[in-house]
């Protein structure tokens, strides 16, 4: 590699860490040349490399100075970073309908699996990502904690950026998520018009993230501040504490009464404690569909994967197609209502 492209990337790397922030002034040429024993000539080369492409200006007075980017950046789609926890329940259901999509507008996706939330902190990832030229990036966060200033540093430095499934305010990113209001709506609705008696919902304790206070919020909004909200541990074994917490509710008269489990794995383990005790005066609604679902009753809000990983490559699209002129935006998707009689979905 030229001396003056290893300055540059060295510079970048101090960037994306956040030694240097917005703002702030890069040593001088001869204290550059000084540091890294380069000639005047390739320092300034470097600096003017990272002027063309945004990143410092020249401000008289001062001297070469920090500048991050607006909008969005103009690059290859040829490879697509998703980073991404495969323990997630409907992580092969995205790839799949991902790799689809990519595959069809002949993109390349490279998987990076998440530790724990790690990936949404590390500097050093995203600096790889940059060496290899690969400058979309799609994240598929499962914890609350994400440094979004090194999103702010990737999104100067010529990232593309969008947030999966979480619907975050940011604008450092596009959010493609489920639209949580309409799927509590819509359940609140089928128990509602369906069934009588009270209608609880059950979440988690413990977790913040966008998904769970949309739809814990949508419950309020829908049940007019009435409704009743239990929670489990976020973390815990979700069988145990959903068969724990169903039984208490049972114990102190809140049962009978109908459900509305705010994903997955909960209301599988609400759907087999209810028919392990036999109580089947209790109607049941998910959001999320697995299949092991199938063999219980109940009403589920099926989240669009298809067309959630269609809207997903379509904010990198345009975000490529307006460069400087994007703005960022969340993009809720509407799913369906199906109704399970224990055979599978109808």
């Amino acid at each position: 590699m030229s001396l003056y492209l290893t300055l540059k990337d060295e510079i970048v790397k101090q960037i994306l860490n956040g030694t240097y922030k917005s703002g702030d002034v890069l040593p001088t040429e001869q204290a550059l040349c000084q540091t890294y024993e380069l000639s005047r000539v390739t320092v300034r080369k470097a600096l003017e490399e990272m002027k063309k492409e945004g990143l410092v200006t020249s401000v008289q007075g001062q001297g070469t100075v920090v500048s991050f980017r607006k909008g969005a950046f103009t690059s290859s789609l040829e490879i697509i970073a998703l980073v991404a926890a495969v323990h997630n329940p409907f992580f092969a259901s995205f790839m799949e309908h991902f790799e689809r999509v990519a595959e069809e507008n002949g993109s390349l996706v490279l998987f990076k699996q998440d530790f724990q939330g790690q990936a949404f902190a590390s500097h050093e990832l995203y600096y790889r990502f940059i060496k290899k030229n690969i400058r979309n990036v799609v994240l598929w966060p499962q914890t609350e904690h994400i440094d979004f200033e090194l999103l702010n540093r990737l999104r100067s430095i010529g990232m593309n950026l969008v947030l999966f499934d979480q619907l975050f305010e940011t604008n450092v990113a596009d959010s493609v998520g489920l639209d949580n209001r309409h799927a509590v709506t819509e359940l609140y609705g089928q128990l509602r018009s369906g069934f009588e008696g009270e209608i609880i919902y059950i979440g988690y304790e413990g977790l913040n993230l966008p998904s769970e206070l949309q739809r814990d919020q949508a419950f309020q909004e829908a049940s007019g501040g009435k409704g009743r909200r239990f929670r489990i541990p976020w973390g815990g074994d979700v069988e145990r504490e959903t068969t724990a917490l169903l039984l208490r509710l049972r114990e102190e008269g809140v049962l009978p009464a109908n459900l509305l489990c705010c994903n997955g794995p909960v209301g599988l383990a609400a759907a087999r404690c209810l028919e392990s005790f036999g109580w089947q005066d209790i109607a049941l609604t998910v959001i999320d569909f697995l299949p092991e679902m199938a063999k219980y009753p109940m009403i589920v809000y099926q989240q669009p994967m298809r067309e959630m990983a269609e809207k997903t490559y379509q904010r990198l699209i345009a975000q490529n197609n307006q460069g400087e002129l994007w703005l960022p935006g969340r993009y809720p998707v509407q799913g369906e209502v199906l109704h399970v009689k224990g055979n599978g979905p109808q």
